[in-house]
């Protein structure tokens, strides 16, 4: 639980940072988000780069604005880059990392046949991804609109963070496939927003974020959505459902809601 002067800090960051703008803020961050990955999938389609340059230039850029905003603003610990508090809370996140955990083993028999240097791109990438979306989404958007209460906060910025990756059309995606991706991230949204309404902390969600998007590469082989089969289609269903209820009992049986007010907040436990 956080004491009293903590809580009163927390929301005096929010207060005088860009948080308190929550319309202006998700609006920004979708058009630049949108802006430099469509750019980046006409720049690679046009010039003929190779997908994955392009791919880690428009990952880099969005990952180094973000660092240089949080660091200008001082934003670092307010958006969830500090401990854990209980750390009993690490007990959470063990449904976003059950699917990591079940494809490690393909992932690993996988990296010998892509090769070191395609495993390297591959491991760039996901870092850069899981850092730039958990800021953006949870670290950002989730924590401005959080004074409209918890479910309507995970759910929009769950439904934003689906829409998002619907953009992988204009890389050359599956449409069928980017269409499957898009109900899955959403599903991912919302149970890395409950976790995070919970915990006020994104940092393991990072880690867990580039990790799963590493797997879904070196298993794919490409970083980009290809045609769905009927297994994954199941696959899919199954984590659907996994996120979802692991998202709504969190937010209905273990967040622990301080009364809301209209100042952007995150919920803690007491």
């Amino acid at each position: 639980m956080r004491s009293g002067d903590q809580a009163d800090q927390f929301d005096s960051h929010l207060d005088a940072k860009i948080l308190q703008h929550p319309l202006a803020l998700t609006t920004v961050i979708l058009i630049v988000t949108s802006g430099v990955s469509v750019a980046s999938s006409v720049t690679a389609a046009a010039m003929r780069f190779p997908p994955h340059v392009v791919e880690i230039v428009a990952e880099s850029i969005l990952a180094g604005i973000a660092a240089v905003l949080l660091t200008r603003l001082q934003l670092w610990r307010t958006v969830g880059f500090q401990g854990l508090n209980p750390p009993r809370d690490l007990r959470l996140y063990w449904v976003p990392l059950f699917p990591v955990l079940v494809i490690v083993p393909t992932a690993a028999s996988r990296i010998g046949q892509i090769g070191l240097e395609q495993f390297i791109v591959y491991l760039a990438l996901a870092g850069l991804v899981g850092f730039a979306e958990e800021v953006a989404f949870r670290g950002l958007i989730l924590r401005s609109i959080a004074h409209r209460g918890p479910w309507q906060a995970a759910i929009i910025s769950a439904a934003l963070f689906g829409l998002m990756h619907s953009l992988n059309v204009f890389a050359g995606a599956d449409a069928a496939a980017v269409l499957l991706q898009v109900g899955n991230a959403s599903a991912v949204g919302f149970c890395f927003a409950a976790i995070t309404l919970r915990t006020g902390v994104i940092w393991p969600l990072v880690i867990i974020h580039g990790l799963t998007d590493l797997a879904g590469f070196v298993t794919g082989g490409a970083t980009i959505p290809v045609a769905t089969t009927v297994a994954d289609l199941a696959i899919y269903f199954v984590y659907f459902m996994l996120y979802v209820m692991s998202g709504v009992i969190l937010l209905r049986h273990w967040a622990s809601v301080r009364p809301m007010t209209m100042k952007p907040q995150i919920i803690h436990s007491t």
